[in-house]
């Protein structure tokens, strides 16, 4: 089974441009800003080129005050994407990939600022092509 690690790191302000990061709203007003790292191409996307299952572990970066709070998924696999609930405090979490067939969809972290008590979401793209059967 096929593993990618994807590094999250978040920032409490607006990316000011040009830097790769993209700006979030928080639930309280707040912008925060988030860059992906790792994956498949180094930004965070997961592509299973037909391995079959796949797991991403995603970890948010070393600031304890940022904690994952749940994950959520869209797009025309999400039937296949699955993770647990994560545990207060979590720091990463493994998204498994089924595979079971193609298409595109999102997994979208949501975090949580501990220090402001607040929550914003950052996602990225996973892309499924099927497994193809041994000859």
């Amino acid at each position: 089974m096929p593993s990618l690690n994807v590094g999250l790191d978040v920032r409490n302000s607006a990316a000011s441009g040009g830097d790769g990061y993209t700006n979030t709203p928080a639930t309280n007003g707040a912008t925060y800003s988030y860059k992906y790292s790792g994956g498949s191409d180094g930004n965070g996307n997961a592509n299973d080129a037909g391995e079959g299952v796949l797991t991403i572990t995603v970890t948010v970066g070393t600031d304890p005050r940022y904690t994952i709070n749940g994950v959520t998924f869209s797009g025309d696999i999400e039937s296949q994407l699955s993770a647990p609930t994560p545990p207060a405090g979590a720091t990463s979490i493994v998204i498994t990939d089924s595979d079971a067939a193609t298409g595109s969809g999102y997994f979208s972290i949501n975090v949580n600022d501990t220090t402001a008590n607040c929550t914003f979401v950052c996602d990225p793209r996973i892309t499924n092509t099927p497994t193809v059967p041994p000859k």
